[in-house]
């Protein structure tokens, strides 16, 4: 709405005002000013204020009762910004859109390459003959729209337009946040502010990686054929007979046979291998359930599956750090990282989807070794409690378990049993070969009481599959896993760590703490340039997708 600015003067009032006759004055008469009781200070009149500046005042004054659709602490971080500056305009100068002020609209209206939905914001219309002046209320509605644009974009590149708690409670990162008055000043002062707010995504290689591969994803789209689909069945061995052959030969891009396509031969063998290899699938050539879920997962969206993946990476830590540990959780694998390289890798068995594995991040500080598992009190109560009921000391001695109570070991035969004694009595496995813990644990304090561990059931580490565990995360090889975390620990080694097996726990602290990334990335692009894609076991993912309307 258009508001008619006046400014009036007090010294003009006053003079209207000495002007005016008395009401007990004779008709005719004029009042003197020697006539007034009291004398009247000189009045300066005020520096009139800038109609621009005005008019931005207006608009916001408007804004504020009326958001129409804008965050309200949006406005009202954008109110706080122009009070501190007078309300004097940003992108604009003498009702002209400044070369400013077009780098961050060209920022803007390329949000979809940062994976960002560019209907989010409420650009302003720019006067098409740039050189016309506008009117005050037409350029104060352009500053503000644009700097309300502004401050959303950089919202939701630095901290993502989900919430974390949005997509589950097992996903407790806490996103780095914008500081509206600080990014407005800065993104004000800058000469390039179009680079300076592009820079407010996400700086990790993970997230600038996926960033290309969706423009690359974004142009096969438009030239390429839809990816074979190979329906489910019984799995495909190496000299096998069935229909779906010739759609596998299709898929991997091997040639039909002169004699039968649909036989499954030596040459289509080593191209099954060698994807199963490429995934981090177990390279056996057998198109089972797991390869075949990959090879039609493939056909699935990619560009969602990149854009849902690169708002997981808003959450995470600006600093990974330098050295740190990463666990992919839909990847089945953890990794350590020293100066941007990794120096070791291990499959590991994460939690099942009834018992997830929380997605956080936290500081390894110390190392058991020969650990007890105290058992928590969720598993004695779901998996323990009915079979206890039924004869506690043959269940306690068949487990090798002992009962605590007010920290000592007391007979659990001479214990009533019922799930109020959990929350008292500690149940608890000894160390030894067949603690669930094995030999070793990983210790990161955290609120969700979950670690990386050595396990007995190494088995499962030759699955293709390994959701398995309570939580936590169990170690292939854990300590091959010691070694590459001890390397620049002056006081401790891997043989002074093995010493202590089978001599009771003991506990070993880190001089140098390294920052534990567990994540959930479905999506992502390797070292070698290729887009790797693996199954949603907890439905983050799809969850994400649908929360971003992909």
């Amino acid at each position: 709405m258009n508001r008619l600015i006046i400014s009036v003067s007090v010294a003009t009032i006053a003079a209207v005002a000495l002007a005016q006759p008395s009401a007990h004055a004779a008709p005719g008469a004029v009042m003197s000013p020697v006539a007034l009781q009291t004398p009247i200070e000189p009045v300066t009149d005020p520096v009139p204020q800038d109609g621009v500046a005005l008019a931005i005042d207006n608009y916001l004054t408007d804004l504020t009762a009326d958001p129409a659709g804008t965050s309200r602490s949006l406005v009202k971080a954008v109110t706080e910004f122009y009070a501190a500056r007078a309300n004097a305009p940003v992108w604009t100068d003498q009702g002209r859109i400044t070369d400013r002020g077009r780098s961050v609209i060209a920022t803007i209206r390329d949000a979809s390459e940062d994976g960002i939905d560019p209907r989010h914001f409420d650009l302003p219309t720019i006067p098409e003959d740039a050189a016309m002046p506008t009117s005050n209320w037409a350029t104060a509605e352009i500053d503000v729209k644009l700097t309300v644009a502004v401050l959303d974009y950089a919202k939701r590149a630095m901290s993502g337009s989900v919430a974390p708690s949005q997509i589950s409670d097992m996903i407790t990162r806490r996103p780095p946040q914008v500081d509206p008055q600080e990014a407005l000043t800065r993104l004000a002062d800058a000469t390039d502010p179009g680079a300076v707010l592009e820079a407010f995504n996400p700086p990790q290689d993970g997230f600038r990686r996926l960033r290309a591969k969706l423009a690359e994803v974004r142009q096969q789209d438009r030239e390429a054929t839809p990816v074979t689909v190979i329906p489910v069945g019984r799995s495909l061995h190496p000299g096998m007979r069935d229909a779906r052959v010739a759609l596998l030969r299709t898929r991997l891009g091997v040639p039909e046979t002169q004699v039968d396509s649909d036989i499954y031969d030596s040459e289509l063998e080593a191209a099954v291998r060698a994807f199963q290899q490429s995934k981090g699938l177990t390279a056996d050539a057998v198109v089972g359930p797991n390869t075949l879920a990959v090879l039609n997962g493939e056909a699935r969206d990619k560009e969602s599956e990149i854009i849902a993946n690169m708002e997981m990476w808003r959450w995470m830590p600006r600093d990974l750090g330098n050295d740190y540990i990463f666990v992919n959780v839909p990847n089945y694998e953890v990794s350590i990282r020293r100066n941007g390289k990794i120096v070791h890798e291990a499959r590991v068995v994460v939690g099942t989807v009834k018992n997830q594995t929380p997605i956080f991040s936290d500081e390894m500080e110390y190392l058991v070794v020969n650990p007890y598992w105290n058992v928590p009190v969720s598993i004695a109560t779901k998996e323990m409690l009915h079979q206890i009921q039924k004869n506690p000391a043959a269940y306690f001695a068949r487990h090798g378990y002992e009962a605590l109570y007010n920290g000592h070991v007391v007979d659990p035969s001479m214990i009533w049993w019922d799930q109020s004694t959990l929350s008292k009595v500690r149940i608890r496995q000894p160390p030894g070969e067949a603690n669930a813990l094995g030999h070793i644990k990983f210790m990161f304090p955290n609120a969700h009481a979950v670690y990386l561990h050595d396990t007995p059931s190494r088995s499962l580490f030759q699955k293709d599959f390994r959701a398995y565990s309570h939580g936590c995360v169990r170690v292939q090889d854990p300590f091959a896993f010691a070694q590459a975390i001890l390397e620049d620990e002056p006081n401790v080694t891997l043989a002074q760590v093995k010493g202590l097996i089978g001599k009771g726990e003991r506990r070993v602290d880190l001089d140098h703490h390294i920052p534990v990334h567990i994540a959930y990335f479905t999506a992502w692009v390797d070292d070698d340039g290729a887009l790797q894609m693996r199954n949603d076991i907890y439905g983050h993912t799809a969850r994400m997708k649908a929360a971003l309307g992909l």
